[in-house]
């Protein structure tokens, strides 16, 4: 009859300590949550086009242009002349050459990247066409407990029965256990450290 009150006691004893420890895990994990912000930079679907028709904002013709030269020598008897004319072949093939550029205005992690092209021929630009990657932010909150709680129960080969809990900050663990025998009426206390990775 002894022995039967004494693992009643123990248990009731075991009962109300984990209770006791729930609720002050419960309260204690309610009060250490902390909010985490994710920060993403996603590419959304490029934007193009082209512009044509294009007329010149201002138009300047210089006063004293520099032109290609050429020059030709011509020998008389004992006389040698330079004569020094504007290549007209030269300044014809840099008209009629069609020239194409492709900048990069800027590529940024943040905006996305925006890239030109644009062809020079005729001493116009004909056409430019563009293409713009946009990037958005996306933020995004969430939850994170830095204390959580938990239960833990164990059995022994040596003839221990453990109940008990404890609760992890972060990645690092405290653990409590009540132990008793099943073959005496002795009890003891564990106390654990975890580390979970």
């Amino acid at each position: 009859m002894k022995k039967t009150e004494s693992i009643w006691a123990a248990i009731t004893s075991v009962i109300s300590l984990i209770a006791v420890g729930l609720i002050f895990g419960f309260l204690f994990a309610r009060s250490t949550v902390d909010t985490e912000e994710v920060i993403r930079y996603i590419k959304d679907d490029p934007v193009t086009g082209t512009v044509t028709g294009l007329i010149p904002a201002k138009e300047t013709v210089l006063d004293d242009p520099v032109l290609p030269l050429r020059l030709d020598t011509v020998y008389m008897d004992w006389f040698v002349y330079v004569d020094v004319k504007v290549d007209t072949a030269a300044i014809i093939n840099d008209y009629i050459a069609s020239r194409e550029y492709t900048p990069v205005l800027f590529d940024s992690p943040q905006m996305g990247k925006l890239s030109l092209s644009a062809t020079v021929q005729y001493n116009k630009l004909s056409e430019i066409s563009y293409e713009f990657v946009p990037i958005y932010k996306e933020v995004t909150k969430h939850k994170v407990k830095t204390v959580q709680p938990f239960v833990s129960g164990n059995y022994s080969t040596l003839g221990t029965v453990g109940l008990g809990g404890g609760f992890f900050y972060k990645d690092f663990g405290f653990e409590y256990q009540l132990q008793r025998s099943l073959r005496d009426d002795r009890a003891g206390h564990s106390f654990g450290v975890k580390w979970m990775f």
